[in-house]
């Protein structure tokens, strides 16, 4: 049952990183958020994905056929690289 800390710890840690990097309400994020919906682009997207790698001390895979939609998408990413 460790997963359920640490998945509980990158949901929080990735809401977080979004809210202070772009001043996104934490109450607008869920994993069902689209990434668009929140005003977040490729620019700011890379400056989050910076941002949870520093915070929680990971590297992220940087390709172009990985479709990150939704903030869902983008813990299933940090998940699958701890």
């Amino acid at each position: 049952m460790e997963m359920i800390p640490e998945l509980y710890s990158i949901i929080c840690d990735t809401y977080k990183t979004m809210n202070m990097s772009f001043d996104i309400p934490l109450e607008t994020i869920t994993p069902e958020t689209e990434l668009k919906s929140l005003g977040i682009d490729s620019l700011s997207f890379v400056v989050i994905l910076m941002n949870i790698e520093s915070k929680m001390n990971v590297t992220l895979p940087v390709d172009s056929s990985i479709k990150l939609n939704n903030v869902g998408d983008v813990i299933n990413m940090i998940k699958s690289s701890k």
